[in-house]
This record gives C-alpha cells, sequence and structure tokens, in this order.
C-alpha cells in the first residue's frame, strides 16, 4: 500500500489548489513531504474546463456577503482573508494573469479555462505531487494515525487527509455525491441538498409557446404572494421554463422553498416604465398600429414572442385588428407587462446544475478547516455548506477554502 504524507480527495479547483499550497508550504520548510491528488475522473480539472462557458470566471471584485448563501456568517472570515485580490496574486505568481471584466468578473487574460488548468497542473508537477486518476474513493477509515482510502483500483494511506470531492452537480463530469456519505461515516453530519444555479421549471404549456425567446426583465420570486428576492437581468425562455442568470439566482431559494411555500415568478418586462406609462404608450400604439395585427401590439417594446405570450395572458378574446382594443384590454395587457407570471414547478435536475446548494455545517470544521469531529481531515469547496451566486463566486469559494486547508494541512504536518 502506497503512504503518502497528505492526500487530497478530488482534483477539482479547490482540490488542485490545495496540493498546491501544500506543497508550496512543504517546500517552503524544506519538508520532503510526499502528497497525492486521487481523482475520480480519467484526468483532472474536468469540470473546470466547463466554468464560465469555458472563460473560467476565477473569482469576482465585488465580494461581498450577500452573494453567498448557507452558513455566511461562519465563511466570512476565509472570504476576508483571502480577497480577490489575493487569488489574483497567486495566479499571477504561477505565471497567470487575470482580467477583470463586467460586474467585477475576473477572467484569465485570455479567457481560456484550460490554462488555469494546466497551470495548475505544471505546478503540482513541478513540485513534485503525484495524481492518481480513475481512483474512484469508496471509502475512508481513520486508523490511528493515519488514514486508509479505498477504491476499486487501490488503496493509500496518508497521514493527513483533505477533502476536496466537490458535490452533487454535473454527475456528467465526476461530482456523484458519494463523499458525503464518506464525510457522515468519519462523523460530520450534512444538510439538506438540492441543485442550485440551474433551470426553473413551470407549466409547459406556458413555456413551450415561447421556447427560444429572451428578453430584459426584473424577476420576483413569490412564495404564497408575497416577494422573497428579485433579480434583474436576461431571462431567456426554455421547453421546460426559465432561464439565464437572473433566475439562476432564484432557484436557490426556489429549491429551498419548493413543497412548503406556492412559488411563483414574476417578470417585470418594463422595470423603467411604471404600469401607467406603459398603459399610455399602449393606447398611441392603438393608434399608430390601425389595421395591423392586434398580437403585433408589444412588438416595439419587448420580444416578439414574448409580446404574443403576454396578450395570451391577459386576454380571453384577443381582437383582430389593433384598433379593437378596448381600453379596458390595454390596461390588462399593461398590468401583466408589469407582472407576467409563471408557477414555479421545481428545478432540472442535478445534471443541469452548476452547483451544490447544502453540505457539511461550517460549525464542524475550525478556523483552518480542520474537522472538529475527526482530526487530520480538512474540508475544502462545494462540500461545505456554502454556496454562491453566478459570476465567480463559487469558484472563489473554492480557491480560497483550497488554499486554507492546503496552507493549515501541511502547517500541522510541519508541527508533528
Amino acid at each position: 500500500m502506497e503512504y503518502y504524507d497528505i492526500g487530497i480527495i478530488g482534483g477539482g479547483a479547490a482540490g488542485l489548489m490545495a496540493a498546491v499550497c501544500a506543497a508550496q508550504e512543504c517546500r517552503k520548510n524544506r519538508i520532503p513531504a510526499k502528497i497525492a491528488v486521487l481523482e475520480a475522473n480519467p484526468r483532472v480539472g474536468k469540470k473546470l474546463l466547463a466554468t464560465g462557458n469555458g472563460r473560467c470566471n476565477l473569482t469576482n471584485r465585488n465580494l461581498t456577503a450577500e452573494h453567498y448563501h448557507g452558513d455566511t456568517a461562519l465563511a466570512m472570515p476565509i472570504l476576508k482573508q483571502y480577497t480577490a485580490q489575493v487569488i489574483m496574486d497567486r495566479f499571477s505568481s504561477l505565471g497567470l494573469l487575470c482580467r477583470e471584466q463586467e460586474e467585477g468578473r475576473v477572467y484569465p487574460n485570455n479567457l481560456q479555462a484550460s490554462a488555469v488548468l494546466d497551470i495548475l497542473r505544471f505546478q503540482l508537477e513541478s513540485l513534485g505531487v503525484k495524481t492518481l486518476t480513475d481512483f474512484a474513493v469508496t471509502a475512508v477509515k481513520k486508523t490511528e494515525p493515519d488514514f486508509t482510502i479505498h477504491s476499486q483500483s487501490g488503496t493509500v494511506s496518508a497521514k493527513r487527509l483533505i477533502f476536496a470531492c466537490g458535490g452533487k452537480a454535473y454527475p456528467q463530469l465526476g461530482s456523484n455525491g458519494s463523499g458525503y456519505l464518506i464525510l457522515k461515516t468519519l462523523g460530520h453530519s450534512v444538510t439538506g441538498l438540492f441543485p442550485a444555479l440551474v433551470q426553473v421549471k413551470t407549466d409547459p404549456a406556458r413555456a413551450k409557446p415561447l421556447k427560444g425567446a429572451r428578453s430584459a426583465a426584473c424577476a420576483t420570486l413569490l412564495a404564497d404572494g408575497e416577494p422573497v428576492k428579485t433579480v434583474c437581468g436576461e431571462v431567456q425562455f426554455t421547453e421546460n421554463g426559465l432561464s439565464g442568470i437572473c433566475i439562476f439566482e432564484l432557484s436557490r431559494l426556489a429549491g429551498e422553498l419548493g413543497g412548503a411555500k406556492k412559488l411563483e415568478i414574476a417578470l417585470d418586462l418594463l422595470s423603467d416604465y411604471t404600469e401607467e406609462e406603459v398603459f399610455a404608450m399602449l393606447g398611441q400604439t392603438r393608434k399608430s398600429l390601425g389595421l395591423m395585427p392586434a398580437d403585433e401590439l408589444l412588438n416595439g417594446c419587448v420580444n416578439k414572442l414574448v409580446g404574443r405570450g403576454v396578450i395570451r395572458a391577459a386576454l380571453r378574446h384577443i381582437p383582430r385588428q389593433a384598433n379593437e382594443y378596448r381600453p379596458a384590454d390595454l390596461k390588462a395587457i399593461a398590468k401583466t407587462v408589469k407582472d407576467f407570471r409563471f408557477e414555479v414547478t421545481g428545478t432540472l435536475s442535478w445534471k443541469d446544475a452548476q452547483i451544490t446548494a447544502g453540505g457539511v455545517p461550517l460549525k464542524e470544521v475550525d478556523e483552518n478547516l480542520q474537522s472538529k469531529v475527526c482530526p487530520g481531515l480538512y474540508l475544502a469547496g462545494e462540500v461545505l455548506n456554502i454556496d454562491g451566486d453566478c459570476g465567480g463566486f463559487n469558484l472563489h469559494w473554492a480557491w480560497s477554502t483550497g488554499m486554507a486547508a492546503g496552507t493549515a494541512c501541511a502547517s500541522a504536518l510541519l508541527k508533528k
């Protein structure tokens, strides 16, 4: 059985950063530690390559607690220590230049996720870190003072262990949630888990006629008729329901509240105008269109397909010509433009989700992310009960916890 000083389960963003930081800390102190990354896939970083549509949104300058969910208060000390600038400086020291774009989003300068993975892989090679691929961990046993890590392809032992195996999102990229089960055997608990940053499902009869349309809107999630959260952006209409970044950011709450309350999403398609102003504009449009088809009334205001959907939702009977609209019809259409409502029937599944909501509570790890119930075990990344909004916040959590766990694990090894 191969023996290592530090084993890292998971070759994703958090695991690779943890391995780099642990190896650098050991080299700095001239300790010849043996470190290994244990990855279930044939190669490391498979999910990393898919982030940011292949551009890899590394972090975000606008890093605040409001962009995170779960055990946010307990996560803040790490987020304050490992700022966006710290992450950028770390990558710069590894040879990767970064650039800031809209809304504080930070990408590699060449906009290639593959460059980020290459930089990390090359570092591991130069630092002598071993990578064991096709090594899907099936069980971990604490055999004092070490850990025995089992897989179908073999067994290894490690003095210290970092769990960075990801959550349940994107199982086709290697994350199947098995890490949670293993952590339970080591004494940890796991909160409820549900898909986040994912499409929201609605009534197919409402969704299908709008499939393929895109429209700027302010989307509000309603629970039993009460507004919970509003996010503005581009809404994409799909065969199953609603998509787009603003919808993704509501999907976490939809997953969290689903089943307990009646959920709806209300779209304000003309957020810069009041309902009265929309009504006035429609009155002018009715006159100018005259004999034109009535379902063209909103063509100059919103996406054509969406406009027709609004009119269908607002009126039981649609006249043939625009000049046949009554004032009451225009009021109903103006009201619906400002409140185009869809009942939420759920979200798409894990295979469509970008991130896992829920995980191991942060109260079960110390300030260095070492387990309070299993000494020598460290946790990093998505496996913890923290998830972020779109815009680089989840990758930032992966990098920062990887840095914290890797450095602390190596430091503990040196003290030992």
